[in-house]
């Protein structure tokens, strides 16, 4: 099992919570996760969802890169989130 630390959930948290779906982090995380198992490191994840942002259904799309690792023997998989965007 691959363990993921996840950097600055705070503003990942954050910028949900400025769309109004802040509701909906622990599914980005929990789907980022399961991509990541199955990810190269130094490689962009992008996840998407469907959310409600001013009262209208969007697609959600938020955009994760794995970082690399110098200890390439662990089972951990450090990834920083930077950013997200969303279609209506």
């Amino acid at each position: 099992m691959v363990y993921v630390n996840l950097f600055n959930r705070a503003r990942l948290e954050s910028d949900l919570e400025s769309l109004g779906c802040l509701d909906i982090a622990e599914e980005l995380i929990e789907k980022m996760m399961e991509d990541v198992f199955y990810s190269d490191v130094a490689q962009r994840v992008i996840v998407q969802t469907l959310a409600v942002i001013d009262n209208m259904n969007a697609k959600l799309q938020a955009t994760f890169n794995i970082l690399e690792d110098e200890d390439m023997e662990t089972d951990e998989r450090s990834v920083e989130f930077e950013g997200i965007s969303y279609y209506q």
